[in-house]
């Protein structure tokens, strides 16, 4: 195939970003919903932050065929202020790591009255079973699960907004915002960009032309570009009703009927397991370069932490 190196890169790199604050629609309340139009003007501005930053750091990456942060940050920082980053990067990864985790277990509980804790343990051996071949499952995952989550957000949107008169209605009516959307927009991709950038590091060698770099910045950012519109029209739709509500995306799927419910439970799934994967994965390269060892005995880690999800 050939753009499969831009489609890898450009799903590993959306689905890594897309966590469960985007896809519930918390996050896009936050930092956008709430400056009316001018929230889809900072939704613009974020996705073509996330493609300059995401293209120069994925180029920059298969240029060197880095296979973690270590390989990029070590020339620029050295090797006394690189051992207290590479740590903060190790906890940084594995903390996310078991907080996807932990969401996708407490979405099961609630959206399925399925136990806990074997919901999560049958997450991890999910997040094993994907990444034993490496960039490979990775890759493969998020191909399957990122359009996938596309395609129903926009079946949601769809059902909530059904027509062109009602869509300009709710751009047109949309609550007036302030100056500080740009400052939001920056702050938000400023946020997502240390678990992006992170696990971008360790995509070198999934490619040997840097130039596919540029296509994969492409596909991520608009894919977040389609995602966020979606999300923002709903929260916009819905605005003075979800304003206090924890789960956005839930509440506005939940009068449309059981399987327009379903479909957002499947989103917020989908979105806490390819960051899960991308973070997991970055955690496992990171650590068996550290230390040495193969990478395939350090995935029992993905597992062993289950105990801590609960905290």
């Amino acid at each position: 195939m050939k753009f499969k190196d831009e489609l890898n890169l450009g799903f590993i790199y959306m689905g890594t970003l897309v966590g469960a604050g985007f896809a519930s629609g918390q996050e896009i309340m936050k930092f956008f919903t709430v400056y009316g139009k001018q929230g889809l003007v900072g939704i613009i501005v974020s996705c073509m932050l996330f493609f300059i930053i995401g293209y120069l750091v994925l180029f920059y990456s298969i240029q060197r065929q880095s296979t973690c942060v270590r390989d990029i940050m070590l020339p620029l920082c050295g090797k006394k202020l690189m051992t207290f980053f590479e740590l903060f990067v190790t906890v940084f990864l594995l903390g996310g790591y078991y907080i996807m985790v932990s969401g996708c277990g407490a979405v099961l509980l609630e959206g399925f009255d399925l136990p806990y804790y074997p919901s999560v343990g049958l997450i991890c051996l999910i997040c094993i079973w994907g990444l034993k071949n490496g960039i490979e499952g990775l890759a493969n995952f998020n191909k399957i699960a990122v359009p996938l989550m596309i395609f129903l957000t926009l079946v949601i949107c769809k059902k909530t907004i059904p027509n062109f008169e009602e869509l300009k209605l709710i751009i047109d009516f949309a609550p007036e915002g302030s100056k500080g959307f740009l400052f939001s927009a920056f702050v938000y991709v400023s946020f997502n960009m240390v678990s992006g950038s992170v696990v971008l590091a360790s995509l070198g060698k999934s490619s040997n032309r840097p130039k596919a770099a540029l296509g994969g910045a492409v596909i991520a950012a608009c894919g977040l570009f389609v995602m966020g519109s979606a999300v923002w029209l709903m929260t916009t739709a819905n605005f003075y009703e979800i304003v206090n509500v924890q789960i956005p995306l839930m509440w506005i799927a939940k009068p449309l009927g059981q399987s327009i419910y379903f479909m957002s439970v499947v989103i917020l799934l989908l979105a806490m397991l390819t960051t899960a994967f991308g973070m997991g994965f970055a955690f496992l390269l990171n650590m068996s370069i550290r230390f040495k060892v193969r990478y395939e005995h350090t995935l029992f880690m993905l597992i062993i932490g289950i105990p801590l999800t609960a905290c």
